[in-house]
């Protein structure tokens, strides 16, 4: 086996197998209602202004700002959304408007109804100091026609998926879904739920149940082929036969250096290639990729929250550029430590953490026990806290980087 006498750096880790990996070609064309999570290959340009027209931006009078010297003005006609007015305005007069209704041409102002008062012929005294154009959105404020609203390589999300429909998108075109196969190593590992029972020696395997839910989350279709024991000619038939049936392969467990661990071996018995082997991270050190054929291989620790930051901070960027989508770095805020906490340096370290605001300074706080193995460390927390590889010990009030989990923001 080939030595790899330097531990890498997540970031020269993704640029490695950026450059190893080739984005698919395949396109199809889906409903806007599918669309959440997938991403987009083509740029999409909005055949139209949103607003359409000049809009009511509140409830109130319409009138033209050159009019307001005369005030009070006779209230004339009354606008609705959905309801073009089809007349000519007339001078002199406003008009009562609705939110949302067109703004008829030569009407420039709108006064909110609460700012007015009505006399008892019917005309309505103005604020004499609106300015001219207030309270309506004029015609493509929102979008202009011919403008790229969407650009491919966007993950769709809600708001995405929005926008398309303002423009009167039906349908757009995206990556298909990756396939990703997914396995769990070890003679130990059983089925949760499994009539062997941890108190042989066994425990279930959790990893796989977390990796699907990461994956599917992110759009991708899940191959699960189980759990694989401690054995290279199983697991060398395993991935061979996932690199036929799967885009990319993510397994856990067995990509260390000890007796039983047999996932680079698998790979290179494959006529595959390993590119990296240990990341300078802390928990994730014992991470392999490499390549059969064109199938990527992602070889995650075993340990659950290992296996878990790992996926999150290097397989699940690959993923998506795989896609053709951006690889958008996670948003850090450097906040306080509200911790102390013993650091090596040349390994950057994620603990899992949560932001304490009771004294308005929004300091970090470790969230659990510390070890890769003690997955409830990640159950209640914000995000992960990041050491930074050269930083030394960690002392109370230390600015350090800290990456919001996404289930904790909106």
């Amino acid at each position: 086996m080939t030595g790899y006498p330097e531990d890498i750096p997540l970031h020269d880790a993704l640029d490695l197998l950026v450059s190893a990996t080739t984005a698919v070609n395949t396109t199809e064309t889906i409903a806007l209602d599918d669309a959440r999570g997938r991403i987009l290959r083509e740029d999409v340009v909005s055949p139209i202004n949103v607003p359409q027209q000049d809009v009511a931006a509140v409830d109130g009078y319409a009138f033209c700002h050159h009019d307001l010297t005369e005030t009070p003005l006779p209230v004339t006609g009354s606008i609705k959304a959905g309801h073009p007015y089809n007349k000519p305005v007339e001078r002199g007069f406003a008009y009562r408007i609705f939110t949302g209704a067109p703004m008829p041409p030569g009407l420039d102002t709108i006064a909110m109804q609460e700012h007015c008062s009505i006399d008892d012929a019917g005309s309505v005294t103005l604020p004499q100091r609106i300015t001219a154009g207030t309270n309506f959105r004029p015609a493509g404020e929102n979008v202009a026609e011919g403008e790229v609203v969407l650009t491919a390589g966007t993950r769709l999300g809600p708001s995405e998926i929005g926008l398309a429909a303002a423009i009167g998108t039906t349908e757009l075109t995206v990556a298909p879904r990756l396939t990703v196969a997914i396995l769990s190593m070890g003679d130990e590992v059983v089925e949760s739920g499994s009539a062997e029972g941890v108190d042989e020696g066994m425990i279930h395997d959790s990893n796989r149940p977390m990796l699907r839910q990461l994956l599917e989350a992110d759009g991708h279709q899940v191959l699960d082929l189980g759990i694989v024991n401690d054995d290279l000619t199983t697991l060398t038939r395993t991935y061979g036969e996932a690199a036929g049936r799967a885009d990319v392969i993510l397994s856990s467990g067995g990509s260390s250096e000890g007796d039983e661990d047999h996932a680079r071996a698998a790979i290179t018995a494959n006529g595959g290639v390993i590119d990296f082997w240990r990341l300078a991270l802390k928990p994730g050190r014992p991470m392999a990729a490499g390549r059969i054929g064109t199938t990527p291989v992602y070889c995650v620790p075993g340990n659950p929250v290992a296996a878990f930051v790992c996926t999150r901070l290097l397989v699940a960027p690959l993923l998506t550029r795989l896609q053709g989508g951006r690889m958008t770095p996670p948003l850090k805020l450097n906040l306080p430590s509200g911790f102390a906490h013993r650091h090596r340096k040349g390994r950057a370290e994620y603990l899992r953490a949560r932001i304490d605001n009771r004294d308005g300074d929004g300091k970090i706080v470790l969230n659990g026990r510390k070890g890769a193995g003690v997955l409830s460390s990640l159950t209640g927390a914000d995000g992960l806290v990041e050491i930074p590889a050269d930083h030394d010990d960690v002392t109370p009030g230390d600015l350090l980087p800290f990456i919001m989990l996404r289930e904790s923001g909106l």
